[in-house]
């Protein structure tokens, strides 16, 4: 029993005492305990640290949303530890710069965030996603370093050789000042149409603007035609190796059946020559159709019978002198006479109209 107790006042005492120190801590900078619970931590390496300091400011667009907590040297680069309050969430490619804060060169780390996905706790930004400052007072004294080796002999006698070269061409320079004033009156002179032409290309510029969307449809309507003219492109250059290679195919087939193919081939053309000739026959036929159908149209076309009539079927001079003979007309001897027991008389080989006439 008295052992028990003792190895419970052991216990009780160890974490009364852990307890005692955990109140000291959170009294004595209670500050740091809220740190720890409200924000992150994260780091970054930089070719150089530039001034900066542990405690100086973190920002983010301006505002202050941390602190530097530590720097320390890693594999000849500066790494600086600082937190970020857990409310302002930071990209997965987030870069760092470190700039100058104040007139008094107070430095500050600045965070521009970037990225889709967000960079987890005790990151680290690498130098390729981090800048260091420009320190003015570190070019100054590189200037003075380097103007310090520079020989002022050479430097004198360059000088010297410039002026010569200037005096020298000073006569020609006279000449070359005025022709730029003129120019430079001209173009004063045109300041009126200078400016309208900048006012229409403003107007040009604007109207463009507004139909930026019209032009970019237009774009990409043109994207697609070409797209299209490639496909078909590709669809030509496909049938063209097809027929080649069809091509060949054949002109193989026909090698190895040459002589079964000849006779063939004789036959088709003597066939061809033939259809050729009927068609030179019709064609050579059908105008004197086209003359036969309209002469037959015009024949049937008074009724359901043919109109037709046939010239110089009997030549009228052998037939006139019995017409003249039928109907009492005399020819010849007692012309005019009626009509007796004399036949025709036939006055060859061109009997005359034996009808009297009236007086002349």
């Amino acid at each position: 029993m008295i052992k028990y107790r003792q190895s419970r006042l052991v216990r009780v005492g160890f974490f009364g005492a852990v307890l005692i120190i955990l109140v000291i801590a959170v009294g004595l900078q209670p500050e740091r305990i809220v740190s720890w619970a409200n924000t992150i931590r994260y780091q970054a390496e930089f070719v150089e640290a530039g001034g900066l300091r542990a405690g100086d400011a973190v920002r983010v667009s301006g505002v202050k949303v941390g602190s530097v907590s530590a720097i320390s040297l890693r594999g000849g680069r500066a790494l600086v530890d600082f937190t970020v309050s857990s409310g302002v969430q930071l990209g997965s490619e987030t870069t760092a710069h470190i700039r100058t804060g104040t007139l008094l060169g107070e430095r500050i780390m600045t965070l521009d965030s970037a990225g889709d996905s967000i960079m987890k706790p005790l990151s680290v930004i690498p130098t390729t996603r981090t800048a260091s400052p420009y320190s003015l007072t570190e070019a100054v004294g590189d200037l003075t370093t380097n103007t310090a080796g520079t020989d002022l002999g050479a430097l004198n006698q360059s000088l010297d050789t410039l002026t010569a070269t200037i005096n020298q061409i000073a006569p020609q320079l006279g000449p070359t000042f005025d022709g730029l004033s003129r120019l430079s009156q001209s173009i004063n002179s045109r300041n009126d149409s200078v400016a309208q032409l900048l006012h229409n290309t403003a107007s040009v510029t604007g109207l463009l603007s507004e139909r930026s969307q019209q032009v970019n449809e237009m774009i990409l309507n043109s994207n697609d035609l070409l797209s299209v003219l490639v496909e078909r492109r590709q669809a030509i250059v496909a049938l063209l190796q097809s027929t080649s290679a069809l091509a060949q195919q054949l002109s193989g087939v026909i090698q190895d059946n040459e002589k079964e193919l000849a006779p063939m081939l004789e036959k088709l053309n003597s066939v061809t020559a033939v259809l050729e000739k009927n068609r030179d026959n019709l064609a050579t036929g059908l105008p004197g159709l086209t003359k036969y159908l309209t002469t037959l149209s015009e024949i049937v076309a008074n009724g359901p019978f043919y109109t037709a009539f046939v010239p110089n079927l009997i030549p009228g001079q052998f037939t006139q002198p019995f017409l003249d003979y039928a109907f009492g007309f005399r020819r010849g001897t007692d012309a005019g006479q009626p009509a007796d027991n004399a036949g025709p008389r036939a006055e060859l080989p061109f009997p005359y109209n034996g009808i009297p006439q009236g007086p002349h």
